[in-house]
């Protein structure tokens, strides 16, 4: 059963057949006041449970009626059984109540309230089984910072802002997706609007625009114009007073058009005004869902770069910090800039009007590309500066993929000269083998011995030489004879050790980033339960020596609410707002047992307190990022750091 009210009528239809006389499904229908069709279809969930349960069996006769065949005995347990709330039957889904509650309240005035009492009547249930489905509706509301609030004497309300209402409704009615249904919460929600003439005006302008919605995609704009009419004498979205350069730019963007030419025929159609507000809402909301693919990627990449050089700026300063992490060179790859724009265009506006997006790949992200998602933690820098927006794990992850995807590319990309004296038909021959046999090699340039020059060729990753050169350099490989499996196979070698090589320093961390480092910071063997006890530990001992102010700690907390911070391999990278910070600083905390951060188990914790006022702080903390990113690539190196016995040996380890 679907609903609880479903019960309800469950009970009703038993009592007009538990005497066990004939009668007709239309007299049932009379009487309990359903449509045969409905009786009908809980006739069968009845019959379906009672064989089940082997309560008795309902019997049917075309052009007579139906019947019940039990005993007594299964007939007080199927009475019993009726009145118990939390039974299943058919294909209930306790969900289903929770579903209804919400409509319930979502359909309600601003001021108007509900009482528990009046709910549980609306919905056949008792008192204290609706607390229990109040408290599940609280935890779906929480998503959307969405409130259900107990008013003395009145009873409960929701209260919210107009964007998360919005938002949080679109989905509610969206959440099953067969049409049908979608259309019945529409009807339900709307049953004193024409939504027929606003789907109307929606499908000319799609037609005029010669786009092509999905169904899905084509509900969500087709509720959210519903839901801008309905509420547009009570409430407006927040959007128009707010960070108005990004604003200026999204009216550039195709996304912005197109919902004015919505809105323009609705205004035509049902002669009311429109507010900016609306016009800006749902643009937002179509550019951040992505409802279809607007904006040809051509059209978009000329509009970011004609009317958001912040953006590209943006991206650039981006790819500088991967590369000065990563050592790995981005800034020309015009492939992974370009869908870096893509991208994060949405992002910007989906980070600040908190449209909630999850990434389904994140725990694998954090797994297979540890080292890129790590180096990526220092973009949440660059967002803070550039939008004073806090990026989420989630968001991170995308844009790993697109950095790791870059990197990949460019490790398949080897620019090679290739020094020799082969004649002409020779060359050629060895240009195909190479390029069979080593497909990561895409530009072969073939130089006598007696006219190579090192310097001539700078910008070349590889050098093939087939005799021993006085040059000292480690682009260069000497094969004799390349044509033959050990000469490929040397090669192969070669290129592999390249993909793998990685600089290690002497010492953990370079001279710039030991003023990083205090032994007063560090903690080992610290015994504590949970990741607060562990925070709080660590900002206290950075705010009274004034490196922090008091609303250090509180910003750590609010971050650790919005998103995780743990980096996989049991390391947690946690960090403050620059704004409470008074001298860049590192917190290390080793603990004695690993403890739960989130839904991981974390044994060293890194507490990030970084400034970010001047070019030398920001240069330091980039190459803070990069040499941590080396600290911890391996379990041998977090055994090593989990083995110091005091502050005082991790702390001289850090900077030896």
């Amino acid at each position: 059963m679907k609903r609880s009210k479903d019960k309800f009528y469950m009970k009703q239809i038993f009592d007009c057949i538990s005497d066990g006389e004939i009668i007709a499904t239309g007299k049932i229908a009379k009487e309990i006041g359903l449509s045969e069709k409905s009786v009908r279809n809980r006739l069968n969930e009845l019959s379906d449970f009672l064989l089940e349960n082997n309560l008795g069996e309902i019997q049917r006769k075309p052009r007579v009626g139906i019947w019940l065949e039990a005993n007594e005995n299964q007939k007080e347990e199927i009475q019993k059984a009726l009145s118990d709330e939390d039974l299943q039957v058919g294909n209930y889904d306790p969900r289903d109540r929770v579903n209804e509650t919400l409509k319930i309240f979502f359909n309600l005035r601003p001021w108007q309230t509900m009482t528990t009492q009046k709910l549980a009547e609306k919905l056949f249930l008792s008192v204290p089984t609706m607390l229990k489905v109040l408290k599940e509706c609280e935890e779906w509301l929480e998503v959307y910072h969405i409130s259900l609030v107990n008013e003395r004497g009145k009873g409960y309300r929701l209260k919210s802002e107009e964007n998360e209402y919005r938002v949080a409704l679109k989905n509610l009615i969206m959440m099953k997706k067969p049409g049908e249904e979608i259309k019945e919460n529409i009807d339900y929600f709307f049953s004193n609007i024409d939504v027929s003439a606003i789907r109307k005006c929606i499908i000319q302008t799609e037609n005029e625009w010669d786009y092509h919605f999905t169904d899905e995609s084509f509900y969500e704009i087709l509720i959210y114009c519903c839901i801008a009419y309905k509420r547009k004498e009570l409430a407006l979205p927040l959007v128009s007073d707010y960070f108005p350069e990004e604003l200026k730019i999204l009216k550039k963007y195709n996304e912005y058009a197109f919902t004015v030419a919505i809105f323009e025929k609705l205004e035509e159609v049902f002669h009311v005004h429109f507010l900016t507000e609306d016009v800006l809402f749902l643009s937002i909301q179509i550019l951040c869902s992505k409802f279809i693919g607007i904006s040809d990627v051509d059209v978009t990449l000329s509009q970011v770069k004609k009317y958001d050089n912040k953006l590209v700026d943006f991206v650039d300063r981006m790819l500088k910090v991967i590369r000065d992490i990563l050592d790995v060179d981005l800034t020309s790859d015009e492939k992974v800039k370009e869908s870096l724009i893509i991208h994060l265009r949405p992002t910007i506006f989906r980070l600040r009007y908190g449209t909630p997006q999850k990434n389904a790949l994140i725990d694998f992200i954090k797994k297979e590309y540890k080292n890129v998602f790590r180096a990526s933690w220092a973009i949440s820098i660059l967002f803070e500066e550039y939008y004073g927006l806090q990026i989420t794990e989630d968001e991170i992850g995308y844009i790993v993929l697109y950095i790791q995807a870059a990197i990949e590319r460019k490790k398949h990309q080897y620019r090679t000269v290739m020094v020799s004296n082969f004649n002409m038909g020779h060359t050629q021959l060895v240009k195909e083998k190479i390029k069979k046999s080593v497909p990561e090699i895409d530009e072969i340039k073939f130089v006598s011995i007696h006219d190579f020059k090192i310097a001539d060729y700078e910008d070349y990753d590889i050098i093939i030489s087939t005799e021993e050169r006085k040059e000292k350099d480690k682009r260069i490989v000497v094969i004799p004879n390349i044509l033959n499996e050990t000469g490929i196979s040397t090669l192969r070698a070669h290129l592999d050790n390249m993909n793998s090589m990685m600089i290690e320093n002497a010492t953990p961390f370079s001279p710039e980033c030991f003023i990083l480092f205090s032994p007063e910071f560090i903690f080992t063997d610290l015994e504590v339960k949970t990741k607060e006890e562990c925070l709080k530990i660590m900002s206290q001992a950075m705010e009274e020596k004034h490196v922090v102010t008091e609303d250090f700690y509180d910003s750590v907390m609010d971050r650790e609410s919005k998103t995780t911070t743990t980096i996989g391999n049991g390391v947690s990278l946690p960090h403050g707002s620059p704004t409470a910070v008074n001298e860049s600083k590192v917190g290390i905390a080793i603990l004695k047992n690993p403890i739960m951060w989130d839904n991981e188990q974390v044994q060293v914790v890194f507490l990030l307190a970084f400034r970010l006022s001047t070019r030398d702080e920001i240069s330091r903390i980039q190459m803070f990022y990069k040499e941590y990113v080396t600290l911890i690539d391996s379990e041998e190196k977090l055994e090593k750091l989990k083995s110091m016995k005091s502050n005082i040996e991790l702390y001289k380890y850090l900077i030896q």
